[in-house]
Order: C-alpha cells, then sequence, then structure tokens
C-alpha cells in the first residue's frame, strides 16, 4: 500500500498495530553535507513519525558514505521493502537518498514497484500526485546539481593543491610537521602563512625504520604493531591496523610522491578507487624521508608479495621458498628427522604424489646454509677482486671501463648501496637512543651526519647518470654488485640475522637453489 507523505493522519486513537511500518535511514556524506549528525536526522524522522502514524521498526546508517552512488546499505533496505518486511524507507531529506540522477531514479521506481514509498521528514511532498512528484524529481534534480558543483569546486582545489605541491586534502602526516595555511594566534586573529611540510626528526626515521623492516621481510601486522606499542597513533587518533599502515606507505608519500586520483578516470572519487597514480612536483616537492632506491625495493617486495600464497609469504626458516627439486623442478618441504636438531628438504612432489611422479632429492638444510654461505663469499671476493685489479694507472682504469666484470656502473652502484646502508643505520640508532635531548644536540648532529651522506649520494647518483647518459650500460656487473653489497651484509650479521630477514635479503640475490638428483646444489643468480 503506497502512502503520502502529506495525506497521512495523526496517530491519535490509532493501536500500534494500525502504525504503518517504517524503516529509518541516515547517511552522513564524506564531505559531512549541511553538518547534519545521525542523532539530529534521526531526531527528525521520528517526530515524523510521530505525527504521521508511521513505527519505525529499525534504523539503517551509512556514514561516511558518499550520495553520489549506491554501494551503500539502502540497497538491502529497498530489499527488505520488497520482501515485505515495511512499507516506506524515512530520511531526513532527500539528499540522504542519494544525489545521483539515474541511481535515484531507478531505486526509487524499483522501491515503488513493490509497493514502498521514499518519504523526507523534512520535505512536505504530496507524492501520490504528479504535482508531488514534479517537485520531488525538481529537489532531486537540485541534490544532484549541488553535488556536481561540489565536486567542480573540490577537483578545481586539488588542482591548485598538487601544482603547489601540496597532497589534496592537507592535514597532518607521520614523519613530518605540517605547518597548515590558517594558523590562530593567542589573541584569535588569523594568521596565514605557506602551507609545508618539514621532517619532523622524532618520528621521521621511524618511517625510514618502517620501509627498512619491510624490505627485509616483516608484515604489516608487525609494523602497526610496533607503532601501537610505542603509543603512536594516526592522524584521526585511531590505531594502527594493517590496513592504514599499508594505505600510507604505498601513498609513497614519504618518498616525496604525491597520490592523486587518475584525471582519466570517470568514476566519480573513491579513495578506494584503483585508478591513482603517484606523481611528484618538478621544483615544489616536500622533503623525502627515504631514497628513491628504498622506494624501489619496498615496491618491488610489495609486488613479490601480492603474487605470493599467504602461507608462504612470512618466512619462518632462512629458505622458504628457494629450494628446488633438480628432478621434478617442483618445490620442497622443509621436515626435521629422527636425530635431534636434523633438518632437511625434501622434494614435495614425491611428498604429495609418491615416486611414481618423482623419485626425489633430500639434502640437509645445513648443507644448505653452508653452500648459499660459500657462494656469497664467493660472490663478494670476485666483485672485490675485479675491483681492485684496475685500481692504480690510468690504463687500468680504462681496461675496467671497458671490462664487463668491473663497469664504472657497478662501482657506482655499490656505492650508493653502501651510502643507503649508512643512512639506514644512522636513522635506526637514532630512533633507539634512549638519552634525553633536551637543547636538541643529538637531533641536529643526526640531521647533519644525514645531510652528508644523502649530498654523498647526491654526488654518486650524479656520476651514475652521467654514464648511463654516456650509453654505458650491462643489467649483469650492476646486478652483481648490488647482489655482493646485499651478500656483505649477510655475511656480517649471518649469525645474528633473523629468519625471516635473512629469508627476505637471500630472495633479493638468489633465484633458485637447486637440489640435482646427484645431490649436487646448484645456486642460480636472482639476476
Amino acid at each position: 500500500m503506497a502512502t503520502s507523505n502529506a495525506l497521512i493522519p495523526p496517530q491519535q486513537g490509532r493501536g500500534n498495530e494500525e502504525l504503518i511500518p517504517a524503516i529509518g535511514y541516515i547517511r552522513v556524506s564524506l564531505a559531512r553535507e549541511e553538518m547534519i549528525s545521525p542523532e539530529l536526522q534521526r531526531k527528525a524522522i521520528e517526530e515524523w513519525a510521530a505525527r504521521t502514524g508511521h513505527k519505525t521498526i529499525d534504523w539503517v546508517e551509512d556514514l561516511d558514505k558518499t550520495g553520489r552512488n549506491f554501494k551503500r546499505r539502502i540497497m538491502r533496505v529497498i530489499e527488505r521493502i520488497e520482501a515485505g518486511e515495511a512499507q516506506v524507507i524515512a530520511v531526513w531529506k532527500y539528499s540522504r537518498f542519494g544525489r545521483s540522477r539515474s541511481g535515484c531514479i531507478l531505486n526509487i521506481d524499483r522501491l515503488e514497484a513493490a509497493g514502498g514509498q521514499l518519504v523526507s521528514a523534512t520535505e512536505n511532498f504530496d507524492t501520490t500526485t504528479a504535482e508531488g512528484r514534479l517537485q520531488r524529481g525538481v529537489m532531486m534534480e537540485f541534490n544532484a546539481y549541488e553535488s556536481e558543483r561540489a565536486g567542480t569546486q573540490w577537483r578545481e582545489t586539488h588542482a591548485w593543491r598538487r601544482n603547489q605541491g601540496l597532497p589534496a586534502t592537507g592535514g597532518q602526516r607521520l614523519g613530518y610537521i605540517w605547518h597548515p595555511r590558517k594558523t590562530y594566534r593567542p589573541d584569535g586573529s588569523v594568521k596565514l602563512q605557506d602551507e609545508r611540510y618539514e621532517l619532523d626528526p622524532r618520528t621521521a626515521p621511524l618511517v625510514a625504520d618502517l620501509y627498512q623492516r619491510y624490505i627485509d621481510g616483516e608484515g604489516f601486522l608487525q609494523l602497526c604493531e610496533t607503532l601501537n606499542r610505542a603509543g603512536i597513533r594516526t592522524v584521526r587518533g585511531n590505531p594502527w591496523s594493517t590496513a592504514s599502515i599499508k594505505f600510507y606507505l604505498d601513498t609513497g608519500f614519504a618518498a616525496g610522491y604525491l597520490r592523486i586520483h587518475d584525471p582519466e578516470c570517470r568514476v566519480p572519487y573513491d579513495d578506494k578507487c584503483p585508478r591513482h597514480i603517484l606523481v611528484r612536483h618538478p621544483t615544489m616537492q616536500h622533503p623525502a624521508i627515504i631514497s628513491e632506491e628504498t622506494w624501489e625495493l619496498y615496491r618491488q617486495r610489495r609486488k613479490q608479495v601480492a603474487v605470493t600464497p599467504p602461507r608462504a609469504r612470512a618466512a619462518v626458516h632462512p629458505l622458504s621458498g628457494l629450494v628446488r627439486c633438480g628432478i621434478c623442478s617442483g618445490s620442497t618441504t622443509r621436515s626435521r628427522g629422527g636425530r635431534r636438531g636434523f633438518v632437511s628438504h625434501q622434494c614435495g612432489t614425491r611428498h604429495r604424489q609418491g615416486l611414481a611422479v618423482c623419485k626425489g632429492i633430500t639434502m640437509s638444510e645445513k648443507a644448505l646454509l653452508t653452500a648459499v654461505k660459500s657462494w656469497l663469499q664467493d660472490l663478494l671476493d670476485e666483485v672485490e677482486a675485479s675491483a681492485s685489479q684496475a685500481a692504480d694507472a690510468a690504463k687500468e682504469r680504462e681496461l675496467r671501463r671497458l671490462s664487463v666484470a668491473s663497469d664504472p656502473k657497478a662501482d657506482l652502484e655499490a656505492r650508493i648501496s653502501k651510502i643507503d646502508r649508512a643512512i639506514a643505520r644512522q636513522m635506526q640508532l637514532f630512533a633507539m637512543l634512549d638519552d634525553d635531548d633536551h637543547d636538541g644536540t643529538l637531533a641536529s648532529a643526526h640531521q647533519k651526519t644525514l645531510l652528508a651522506l644523502r649530498d654523498e649520494k647526491a654526488e654518486a647518483r650524479g656520476k651514475l647518470e652521467a654514464v648511463e647518459a654516456g650509453g654505458r650500460s650491462g643489467s649483469g656487473p650492476i646486478s652483481q654488485a648490488s647482489a655482493a653489497a646485499v651478500a656483505e651484509g649477510l655475511l656480517e650479521e649471518w649469525l645474528t640475522i633473523p629468519p625471516q630477514r635473512m629469508n627476505a635479503l637471500l630472495r633479493r640475490v638468489i633465484g633458485q637453489i637447486v637440489v640435482t638428483g646427484e645431490r649436487q646444489i646448484v645456486i642460480v643468480e636472482a639476476w
């Protein structure tokens, strides 16, 4: 039975069994349109129900939801009307139902086809008449216009902020001190200034450490637990979650990037839209906390994790996912034998499908680790030997320039990697410092050291770009030099490095560890 918002008599004299069942729907948009709180919307609907002979059997809320689409709980409410659970959807204003032209028309038609009705508690239109439907249509058209106008203004504002090298929405960022454009003096007057972001000496080293720890094999859950234990909250004052830490690190803000919605995307803006791109302002960048190399290593691991089965993401031993059977090329399983402390890697195909498919291989983990350590040392010795062969005369330097084994690009790449490790260690030392720094002496010394290291890195990066511009290339020696730098770090920390971090570093230099049918160990380089 269709009901009219204007013609329903008061409920005096009616029993509860005669009241018309309605579902109250409340929406507060992302932009906090009209700043009408859920409590005020609920009160208006309750007053409407009291004077029009309705009873509200349930309340459905969509908080922080835009009205530009119908990917909301309102669709479930419509299904309940179609099922006969209620006859009316009551909203504070029609704009709460939605601000999409086509969406509003289609869903109101669906609602009324089921014998239901959409009623506004504050807009008194008799929608059972042609005039009332016209008034409602005009109001909804105006709502759509207001939404589009606001969207246009926001797009213009966002574009202006991007042109100034600022994030579209402003606000605090972990690792930075935000200086907003408008501040208030003690007397209450407004002070305008250039909006900018500066490195926070207290939290910037922590952000760098989060990236490095993820690169080294830790997961987002471990990272957010670290922040929460330290009492650090999000900019909204909430505890960190895996979703929030993942989102923050993925934005690349700490690497100097701005995350913007793809201008070519025709879908209305949604923060979760996959079509976002990272850009850098050519001249007005905010200071970066991490290097470009660290950012690229982070992205590489993110891509690797995306294609890795969940059970294999968190390595529990150093060789997780690296050892392969040389007979069937399948993965291996790690198991403990009868002898105390004996651990071996066995062919997984044989374990699952039997000898008829693969006769399998077995190799002790101790032997595998010994072979890996020896391979890392050989790699390091080879690179160091090739670098020292032509270190004296100009003729030798010229030969090294032409040599595949000792390309200048390899030397510069190794130098940059070494500086990156020094920067990471410096940030970690400062973050773990327990001494009080009331006068800022330690922070000043920390910043001075970082600036010196970054200047040295910028010089090496400039030389590397000059070499690349000259056409001297070759992925082999570059990758080999980078692998040697990783090998050096692994060998230095071999006895103390956690298994998870060792596995992440080994994956950067080793593609596979193959155990042949003759029980030989063959290590395949990652490059």
